[in-house]
């Protein structure tokens, strides 16, 4: 079905107000084409068009408007395509923009690859002249450029044509919340890693509040995402295992945002990232590829900061690359590689199967280099996206979170990857805080991904709800527990920690998924073991109280009937993706109805 909502010719309300040229003043910006008169009193053919899974207002056929251009004028649309046909669309999108008759912008898209909008900015040259002419040219043309005829069933459409001045950018509240999937703190510059991975990262820590010690209230990308916009434990949430999505029972922060007049966008990479978990709850728009690579990541994230930077905006980033499969591109591959002969590629089901016992120093070594590469490439994106805001003058407005769900095993305790435990290597997280009006800091207590959401809402000025758990990281926070849980584990028991910070003491616990009875506990005195491999004594670490705090945190969440959240079924190739992932076995039966 042709993805249209509206579909005929409008004549807009200003075409009355133009003068006999058609030209129509700009006095503010942004400035949209599409609720404007066309030049000479035109009308403008426009609908509500659906390409891929995002539907936009956009212009249907060649139309030109006179305008007054601002100081520094930036131009932003989409092209995209969206058909009913039985075959698939014959010719070429030709797209040209001309402005006072010179081409700024000409492109040939080929309709049988578009899947979606592809978003394009264009900085306009500085116009002496009181008026500019600006003609968008629309056709479909065979291979030779000639124009065909175009099937009534074949949309081509140009979105949101908008001119900006960028001289307004930066001057509203912008957020951008970094996510980057898998990322260990000990593997960040910053906080000791003496190998190069995150220069950029290094640079950004020295501009802002760094936490000294942050965790994740999970170990794996679901309930650490929803809680992270939340700030609410997973059970409040009701994330807590693939087969159930986000409850809608607590605010959320781009809701919140959202509803404050900011534009929420967010760009993510995994499934558990994304609308089928419900994620995208307060978001004006998730856009959601799986495995998207860093730099499509930036990409995407470059042409939303184009078409939201001069207003409120809200934007989430989230980078998949540093989670396994381990498979840097090779620029980033050379700068860790060590001479290696064996046969660990990076891929998961290359290593899944081994232990200590069969995986040599070399093959371990090969592993940490790929992974370590993975997090370089994406610390060179970012940079990369921070250049482009300060050419936009967007770092002088925009408040930068950078942190990660969770870290990774290299069998510290046995095992691989995440999710099914609860150690230190897989609950720390980088979390760094800059932007203006942040006074830089090294922030030594206890933070916690639940911290996010009422750092945003406080320095946007929103308020916080009574809900939050988290503190503002914009002053210093006081020492209090951390708690986190997961249902993703081998022994198929709930566990959930409790910890009192890094140079405390810390309890993990294993309960009964019917009863919730306690099967199993393991108690560590950080300051002397931090990593966790001397369990220590009952009866000399960590007292009893400790675990009543635990249980009583574990329960509360679950207080609420309707606390769980609501099914998820998945497609098959939506299971199949996870499986070979290695996050459900072939017997998984959280399928769809047939």
């Amino acid at each position: 079905m042709v993805g249209v909502m509206r579909f005929e010719s409008v004549v807009f309300a200003m075409a009355a107000l133009v003068s006999a040229c058609g030209r129509v003043p700009v006095s503010s910006h942004p400035y949209s084409l599409l609720e404007q008169g066309a030049a000479n009193g035109a009308m403008a053919r426009t609908a509500r068009m659906t390409s891929g899974a995002e539907t936009r207002p956009v212009l249907l056929a060649s139309t030109a408007w006179d305008v007054t251009l601002p100081a520094r004028p930036l131009l932003t649309f989409a092209a995209g395509v969206s058909h009913a046909l039985s075959a698939e669309p014959p010719g070429w999108f030709h797209l040209d923009i001309r402005l006072d008759d010179h081409v700024i912008f000409r492109r040939r898209f080929n309709p049988r690859a578009m899947r979606g909008f592809r978003d394009f900015s264009v900085e306009l040259p500085r116009n002496r002249r009181m008026r500019s002419h600006l003609a968008f040219d629309v056709r479909l043309a065979d291979r030779e450029g000639r124009t065909i005829s175009q099937p009534s069933a074949l949309l081509l459409g140009v979105a949101e044509p908008t001119i900006h001045d960028l001289n307004d950018y930066g001057r509203r509240k912008g957020v951008v919340v970094v996510s980057i999937d898998t990322l260990r703190r000990d593997h960040v510059g910053t906080h000791g890693y003496a190998r190069p991975t995150t220069p950029h990262l290094d640079e950004l820590a020295r501009k802002s509040i760094v936490c000294e010690d942050a965790v994740s209230p999970s170990s794996w990308t679901l309930p650490a995402h929803l809680s992270l916009l939340t700030s609410v434990d997973p059970a409040a949430h009701g994330g807590v295992d693939m087969r159930h999505g986000f409850n809608g029972r607590v605010p959320t922060l781009p809701g919140l945002l959202q509803a404050a007049g900011f534009a929420t966008q967010a760009i993510t990479s995994h499934l558990y990232v994304s609308a089928v978990y419900g994620l995208d709850a307060g978001f004006d728009h998730m856009d959601f590829i799986q495995d998207r690579r860093a730099t499509g990541v930036v990409n995407r994230a470059i042409s939303t900061l184009d078409r939201f930077g001069d207003r409120p905006f809200f934007l989430l980033l989230h980078f998949y690359d540093p989670h396994w499969h381990y498979d840097p591109p090779e620029p980033q591959r050379r700068i860790f590689a060590r001479p290696y002969a064996g046969v660990f590629t990076g891929f998961w089901n290359d290593f899944k199967s081994h232990d200590r016992s069969n995986t040599s120093e070399a093959d371990l070594a090969h592993l940490i280099d790929l992974y370590d590469g993975e997090i370089r490439y994406v610390d060179d994106e970012m940079a990369r996206m921070s250049a482009h805001m300060r050419r936009r003058g967007l770092d002088r407005g925009t408040l930068l979170i950078v942190t990660s769900d969770h870290g990774e095993e290299f069998l510290e305790h046995g095992g691989w990857e995440h999710q099914r435990t609860l150690y230190e290597e897989v609950i720390r997280v980088p979390l760094f805080v800059s932007g203006p009006g942040v006074v830089p800091r090294t922030e030594p207590n206890q933070a916690s991904l639940l911290d996010v959401a009422p750092t945003v809402l406080e320095w946007a000025g929103v308020a916080v709800p009574e809900t939050m758990r988290g503190r503002s990281l914009l002053r210093p926070l006081p020492k209090r527990d951390a708690y986190g849980e997961t249902q993703h584990t081998d022994d198929g028991t709930n566990k959930l920690f409790l910890r009192n910070g890094q140079e405390s003491e810390k309890l993990i616990l294993s309960l009964d998924r019917a009863d919730h009875s306690i099967r199993s506990e393991e108690r560590f005195a950080l300051a002397s073991d931090p990593d966790e491999q001397e369990p220590a004594r009952p009866e000399s670490s960590i007292a009893d109280t400790m675990r009543d705090r635990a249980l009583e945190r574990f329960r509360s969440g679950r207080a609420s009937p309707s606390s769980g959240g609501p099914a998820v079924c998945l497609r098959a190739e939506q299971r199949e993706k996870l499986r070979l992932l290695g996050y459900i076995a072939s017997s998984d039966s959280s399928a769809c109805p047939e």
